[in-house]
């Protein structure tokens, strides 16, 4: 196995910033499960992988791939992580063409998200729904951010998240759109059977009051206890739980 050069190093450190994430159109995901999960949900844009001896791919049969060695030294140096994970691997953007399925009942929406824990873990509990498709606001944080990645565990492969102008598509969107606020009406007693849009705003400032003004019903999770809100990853996980069902 050929150890990564130089400019291989170099070109990943540069992928953790978001403007050469861009312009490349590349991004990257650390440890062996991040790995594996691309090389069974989306091989086909792997660039290349790095991998430690320590790592379960290094003796794994991956031909095909473009595969270097690298020390441990130098996968500290590279990685976002305290804690390097063996391996490292180079992706081409994953497709975010946005083609709507009808018989999906939720599309979820995030407004203004900015922590990419909390926006990680919102693509994972979609994921864990069956929900395949998130819209975001455009100043929700980097789908590439590798917080959101780690965060995602996986997810990022299977939900697709497109970035819009969130007031002129909830304008064309045809579907039921439903937002989570403090004064809504108590989710739990709302009857949703159609096709619909949840809206789930950001950490501090909730729902942006331009994208208020295109909901047609607003929901709140009643509050039980003296917590002034909701983190929300957490609501989004209830949110979804709730609109899911099949009420008669």
């Amino acid at each position: 196995m050929i150890y990564a050069s130089k400019n291989i190093l170099q070109t990943i450190q540069k992928l953790k910033m978001n403007k050469f994430r861009k312009l490349e159109n590349q991004f990257i995901v650390e440890g062996d499960k991040l790995v594996q999960e691309a090389l069974s949900c989306v091989p086909g844009k792997i660039k290349k992988i790095l991998c430690t001896e320590k790592s379960e791919l290094y003796s794994t049969d991956l031909h095909g791939f473009a595969v270097f060695e690298i020390s441990e030294s130098d996968l500290m140096k590279i990685s976002s992580q305290q804690s390097p994970q063996h391996s490292i691997a180079v992706l081409d953007g994953l497709d975010c063409s946005l083609i709507e399925n009808p018989s999906e009942k939720i599309i979820l929406v995030c407004d203004g998200i900015q922590d990419p824990g909390n926006f990680g873990t919102i693509i994972r509990t979609a994921d864990w729904f069956g929900i395949s498709t998130i819209v975001a606001s455009k100043n929700t944080v980097d789908f590439y951010n590798q917080k959101v990645i780690q965060s995602s565990m996986g997810s990022i492969f299977r939900v697709q998240v497109k970035y819009v102008d969130l007031p002129e598509w909830l304008e064309n969107s045809t579907r039921l759109k439903i937002g989570t606020l403090l004064e809504g009406k108590d989710i739990f007693a709302v009857q949703i059977n159609e096709p619909c849009v949840l809206v789930i705003g950001s950490e501090g400032q909730g729902i942006s009051s331009s994208v208020k003004d295109k909901l047609d019903i607003a929901v709140t999770i009643p509050r039980m206890g003296g917590a002034e809100s909701l983190n929300a990853s957490v609501a989004t996980g209830i949110a979804l739980s709730e609109l899911s069902k099949v009420k008669k």
